[in-house]
């Protein structure tokens, strides 16, 4: 029975298409050579001053040495007070100098339909801390910016950070990143993982902040190193850069 045989034809295509069927989707495969979208989202530690380039730059600069084709997006291009230093990376972010959760969320939902991100790096909570607010209501803010996130998009992937610590040392930042753990494992769904990615470890305060909370170079490094090991895990194609 040659291929030319009709019958054959037919038995070709229908396991072609069962195959089809068969194979496990996984959202992030589908993007074939259009970029995955990743927006950095938080405060002042995703954002960083003119004279620190922020764990972005480190980030980029791994994700693109290892071949990924993604996007940084976002309303955001400058650091606070200006340009980083070198800014030779894809600067688009929605890190915003002294925001809280609270001011995160009433913005967020105009952010993700303009730009639409795949994946979302969350770092948010030292500033709700800091000024007076609760960590239930912390944590209640950071489960809503994740809905709305997912009435955008489906299928979005959300990498949500326990947060660096500070020095002095906080106990209430010992206590948030408890409950963002716990947040972690209740948001996370099959369609919309909700990834936990822990900022805290490892990182001194002491030695990797140039002023007891905001990452020098060392801790700029330390973050992108932990949001890179993280974003591998969903990042399943490597391609050119366009």
């Amino acid at each position: 029975m040659s291929f030319n045989d009709p019958l054959v034809k037919i038995l070709t295509t229908l396991t072609f298409l069962i195959a089809l069927i068969l194979i496990p989707v996984d959202p992030v495969r589908l993007y074939r050579m259009e970029p995955v979208k990743i927006m950095p989202l938080g405060d002042s530690i995703t954002q960083s001053d003119s004279q620190h380039n922020s764990y972005r730059r480190n980030l980029w600069q791994k994700l693109k040495a290892d071949g990924y084709n993604i996007d940084f997006v976002g309303s955001q291009r400058e650091n606070f007070g200006g340009p980083p230093p070198n800014p030779d990376f894809d600067l688009d972010h929605e890190g915003h100098w002294g925001w809280r959760a609270d001011q995160i969320l009433e913005k967020i939902d105009g952010w993700a339909a303009t730009y639409q991100p795949d994946i979302v790096l969350i770092h948010l909570g030292h500033n709700d801390l800091s000024q007076g607010h609760s960590i239930s209501s912390t944590v209640q803010e950071l489960g809503e910016i994740i809905e709305v996130l997912r009435r955008h998009n489906a299928h979005i992937i959300v990498l949500l950070a326990q947060i660096i610590p500070t020095y002095p040392p906080s106990p209430a930042i010992q206590k948030l990143n408890a409950e963002i753990s716990r947040l972690a494992v209740a948001k996370n769904t099959r369609e919309s993982p909700v990834l936990l990615v822990n900022q805290a470890e490892g990182f001194d305060a002491w030695e990797d902040t140039f002023d007891g909370l905001h990452p020098n170079e060392p801790g700029e490094e330390k973050m992108a190193t932990r949001w890179y090991t993280a974003l591998v895990k969903v990042l399943k194609d490597k391609t050119n850069s366009p």
